[in-house]
C-alpha cells in the first residue's frame, strides 16, 4: 500500500491551518483546534518515556540474542555511587 505524502494528509492540513490562523492569526477557534491536535503530541514528547538504543547488529545463521533487564539501583546504591564519584 502506497503511503500518502504527509503534507497532503488531512491532519497535517488542519495542524498547519491551526498554526497559521490560530497562533499567528489570533483566531480563538483555530487556536482550540491547534490545542486539540498538537496537545497530545507535545505532552507525549515532554512526559513520555524515551528509548535508548544500546546496540544494533546483524545476526547470521547460528547466532542468538540474549536480552536482560537490569534492575534500577536502590536509593542506598545511588547515594553510595554519588559519594564514590
Amino acid at each position: 500500500m502506497a503511503r500518502r505524502p504527509s503534507l497532503l494528509s488531512p491532519t497535517a492540513l488542519l495542524r498547519r491551518s491551526a498554526l497559521y490562523k490560530g497562533v499567528f492569526g489570533g483566531s480563538p477557534g483555530w487556536l482550540a483546534v491547534g490545542a486539540v491536535l498538537w496537545g497530545p503530541k507535545l505532552l507525549k514528547r515532554l512526559f513520555g518515556k524515551t528509548e535508548e538504543v544500546i546496540a544494533t547488529e546483524k545476526l547470521v545463521a547460528g547466532q542468538f540474542v540474549r536480552l536482560e533487564a537490569l534492575r534500577p539501583p536502590t536509593r542506598r546504591q545511588r547515594k553510595a555511587a554519588r559519594r564514590a564519584a
